[in-house]
């Protein structure tokens, strides 16, 4: 019999099923498709030694006045710039504090934890702080202690657990001496996203704020009790005020006499109306929700007392007071609040402090500051960069100071005026050289806006504040609730809001910038699901994968029911888009249905037009361009990240790839007689310094629709195979080509077999 050609059609095909797709590609990993063929991806090799600390969220690289080659990154933990494989920690410092006398405590002998005494440290579990002028404690050196610290345990507002790594003589000694400065770096982030978004099941009720006093049953307690026993209530709060003037129905704020005594957020009682509030002036509670808890809104008069309701969580339950005595909540205590059970509790139970966990009633940017993964951007301003925490402040990394230098919020540098200190989003307009704020906080206020886009003046990226003489000003989005990301072209900067597209372009004074809407009804799936090449941008949404360049296209998708059939949405705020212009690629990452870290990848061919897919840990992603080759980030387990050099060499990181393509099911005819095939004349370019690395040609067959595909041969294929001789009978096949070994590379062309028709039955 002649040998049967089996052109395949370029490009992964998941749209029908396998079947359907005769003479498609069906299935892949580790691959791409280039002038048609399929073929295995380059390999990568990590660009240090080191690993940084957390999940990667953010690269950007760019090049100094000196010729130096940089790379920002942003984790969940700390910000680095990277230059010559070496990582930089330019994380911020948030706040300086001289601590008081001997305020470190030792733990138990042979233990380094020590306890902080630092009143009003605002620092959360997990957070970063260095301490400096330590003297001496119990065994412990000066060497453990003056060194920067992970804060293990916020034990209140006034105090911390820091694991020094040391070990202590004797234990329960204090010390330190009269001389510590405490340097607290910004507040870390989330590594994913909680899941369910605020209320119940997230996290504790609905996930606490950085900071939290906590304690322990001092006794058992069943469903009706009403006085709850502490190991201690010392930093429980119990505050009173009066109002300073008449609250009607539908005030927003209240004023009292003096709100000192209470938290930055909770909730006070006024007559018999319950008013969560979330900011705290000190005369003013800002930010109010009013009826909480199932009462109702009232008029309340001038004087009138204003008691703080505090709120703690026993396991499930949460559990409301307003007084106290000595170790004892036992005024005002309500079982079962907010929608939780009351229950039994065991002596010892855990008991945290629950005034500012986010719960029913807290607002979206509340959560979505403090619950989803970390994300970050930045852009060059020259060869300085300026970069942000989303729904936080802005930074500046100076260059000229050095490497080791930290970057510092850019409304505390030399003569700034009126710059943001919350936005969603950064952008440098690289033609006219203006800073750009999205979803910021407006001129002379604090609360973050989360449509209103602000600039800076031209070339001074310090100075915000309009006048005649400079450019900076404002515009607000009319479409949407909030703007989700932006991405500059080499013409315009895209703005995606919740709704909306719109191009943001430089027009010159009087009016700097004007703002324009694209489209309506459109959006994007996540803030770094896009990625712009020359005027061209590519992004995701939440059911399809769309095109720029002049007008908004869909992308004609082949694998869009695998993709959107099996992705956990619950986790978007990690998904990311990248470029690879070496090979005409765009991919997005993303994570399966099952999986709260991406584990999948979709590439899409833009020179080609075609997709394939495969299954990929990866969390950031940069072009080459500074560098000669792509980079990426993966997270281990234990929150290290590395950073990789992608198309290098053939493995992965020393350890051999497995990469295949595998066909659709194909028949000789239509499928009614079985098919004997016997040989295959393999088309396949292998590169590689060992004459006998292999790649494997496996055939697996079937005989109807509904029968599971079986392994029937398998060939190992050289680069001086002619011919392989495989035994295979069935109504219809599957050719799946793959290797294992370390020093290879592939490129496969057309499929060629010996076949012949074989009977009926």
């Amino acid at each position: 019999m002649p040998l049967a050609r089996i052109q395949f059609r370029p490009g992964i095909n998941r749209e029908s099923t396998s079947f359907a797709n005769e003479q498609g590609w069906f299935d892949s990993d580790l691959i791409r498709f280039r002038k048609g063929h399929p073929e295995k991806i380059g390999g990568w090799s990590s660009i240090s030694g080191d690993s940084v600390l957390g999940t990667v969220r953010s690269l950007k690289t760019w090049v100094t006045l000196d010729a130096l080659k940089l790379m920002g990154a942003g984790t969940n933990l700390k910000f680095y710039i990277e230059q010559g494989t070496t990582f930089n920690d330019i994380t911020p410092i948030r706040s300086t504090a001289t601590l008081g006398t001997n305020p470190f405590t030792t733990g138990s002998a042979g233990s380094g934890e020590i306890t902080v005494v630092a009143a009003g440290h605002g620092a959360g579990e997990g957070d970063y702080v260095t301490f400096t002028g330590a003297t001496t404690v119990d065994g412990l050196t000066t060497s453990d202690l003056n060194k920067e610290q992970a804060i293990t345990q916020v034990v209140s507002a006034n105090s911390y657990v820091v694991d020094t790594g040391g070990s202590a003589s004797s234990g329960s000694t204090a010390g330190g001496g009269t001389a510590v400065i405490a340097n607290y770096q910004i507040s870390v982030g989330a590594s994913g996203q909680v899941a369910n978004g605020p209320g119940f099941g997230a996290g504790f009720f609905g996930g606490p704020t950085l900071t939290y006093s906590m304690t322990t049953l001092n006794g058992a307690i069943n469903a009706s009790v009403t006085s709850i026993i502490l190991t201690s209530a010392s930093d429980f709060e119990v505050a009173a005020s009066t109002t300073g003037a008449a609250v009607a129905v539908v005030d927003t704020t209240i004023a009292v006499a003096n709100s000192s005594g209470f938290p930055s957020k909770g909730t006070v009682k006024i007559n018999s109306e319950n008013i969560i509030y979330r900011t705290n002036s000190g005369t003013v509670l800002g930010d109010i929700t009013r009826a909480a808890d199932g009462t109702t809104a009232a008029i309340h008069g001038s004087g009138d007392a204003v008691t703080f309701v505090g709120l703690i969580q026993i396991n499930d339950e949460l559990i409301q007071y307003t007084g106290k005595s000595v170790q004892t909540l036992n005024a005002g205590v309500v079982r079962g609040a907010r929608g939780t059970t009351a229950a039994s509790h065991s002596d010892t139970d855990d008991v945290r402090e629950a005034n500012s966990f986010f719960g029913f009633g807290d607002t979206v940017a509340d959560f979505l500051t403090e619950n989803i993964a970390r994300l970050w951007s930045q852009d060059n301003f020259g060869e300085d960069l300026i970069f942000n925490v989303r729904n936080a402040d802005i930074y500046y990394w100076e260059a000229s100071l050095g490497l080791t230098s930290r970057a510092t919020a850019l409304s505390t540098r030399s003569g700034a005026s009126d710059a943001p200190t919350v936005c969603r989003q950064v952008v440098v307009s690289d033609t006219d050289r203006h800073v750009i704020a999205l979803g910021c906080n407006a001129l002379g206020a604090t609360a973050q806006d989360l449509l209103l886009v602000r600039w800076s003046d031209q070339e001074n990226s310090v100075d915000w504040t309009p006048t005649a003489t400079n450019t900076s000003g404002s515009l607000r989005l009319s479409s949407g609730s909030e703007i989700i990301t932006a991405v500059e072209t080499r013409q315009q900067i895209l703005i995606w809001t919740d709704v909306s597209l719109y191009s943001m372009r430089y027009v010159g004074p009087p009016f700097t910038f004007s703002i324009t809407l694209l489209a309506s009804n459109t959006s994007i799936i996540a803030p770094n699901a896009v990625v712009a090449i020359g005027d061209r941008v590519y992004w995701m949404d939440t059911e399809n994968f769309f095109m720029y360049g002049g007008q908004i296209q869909e992308i004609p998708c082949t694998v869009l029911r695998y993709v959107f059939d099996d992705i956990n949405l619950d986790q978007k705020a990690q998904f990311f888009a990248g470029s690879n212009r070496m090979f005409d690629e765009v991919f997005w990452f993303y994570c399966s249905s099952d999986s709260a870290t991406i584990d999948r990848y979709a590439k899409y061919n833009y020179a080609d037009n075609t997709w394939d897919i495969g299954s990929l840990s990866r969390t950031a992603w940069v072009d080459f361009g500074i560098h000669s080759k792509p980079r990426g980030a993966e997270t281990d387990s234990s929150s290290s990240t590395t950073i990789y050099d992608h198309e290098t060499g053939t493995t992965a990181n020393g350890v051999a790839m497995a990469p295949f393509i595998e066909s659709s099911v194909f028949s000789i005819g239509d499928g009614e007689q079985f098919t004997f095939i016997s040989r295959i004349i393999p088309d396949l370019d292998i590169s590689s310094s060992d004459a006998d690395t292999s790649v494997n040609y496996i055939i697996k067959a079937r005989n109807y629709p509904g029968d599971t595909l079986t392994t029937v041969s398998t060939s190992a294929v050289t680069s001086t195979t002619q011919q392989s001789f495989v035994r295979s009978r069935s109504r219809s096949a599957v050719i799946r080509v793959e290797s294992s070994a370390s020093d290879i590379a592939w490129t496969l062309g057309d499929v060629r077999l010996d076949v012949r028709p074989d009977g009926s039955s």
